[in-house]
């Protein structure tokens, strides 16, 4: 995991030996939870259309993490955003989680995973969101690593 030009971002990749909609198809299987390590539950009220809420329970060394977030943006294949918010000392923050399919070629794809917060108090809850964070992401690649060699 690197940090990337933002104070508050996290951002990784991994390099698929499978096409671009079959990581996509991945990424978004509703069954995901029984194989991805980093994905205690998992459910979405529309899949992953744009304007989607999904409700997400990750684990990480310091335990679940729930949240509800909304797909901002879906583009199957090429990207997918969504975002989620917290409160901190009274004050909305805002997480953006971003995939990102980059083909290079018609049977290897690039995953890429952002993480970034913002917020008044972002600085604040930092250090503590990045190891969780760090950890989620190592997870969800590492599984989704695993399961594109069973394919």
């Amino acid at each position: 995991m690197t940090a990337s030009n933002s104070p508050f971002s996290l951002q990784a990749d991994i390099l698929l030996r499978i096409p671009s909609l079959m990581a996509w198809d991945l990424l978004t299987s509703p069954t995901q939870y029984q194989w991805n390590r980093a994905l205690q539950k998992f459910e979405a009220s529309l899949g992953f259309h744009t304007g989607s809420k999904l409700q997400l329970t990750l684990q990480s060394l310091r335990g679940p993490l729930s949240l509800v977030a909304e797909v901002v943006e879906s583009t199957p294949g090429k990207l997918l955003t969504f975002e989620s918010s917290f409160r901190c000392l009274f004050c909305i923050h805002q997480e953006n989680w971003s995939f990102t399919f980059i083909e290079e070629s018609s049977s290897t794809v690039r995953l890429i995973i952002r993480y970034s917060l913002s917020g008044a108090f972002a600085a604040r809850v930092w250090d503590e969101k990045k190891f969780t964070v760090n950890n989620i992401l190592n997870l969800w690649l590492e599984s989704i690593k695993q399961q594109a060699k069973r394919m």
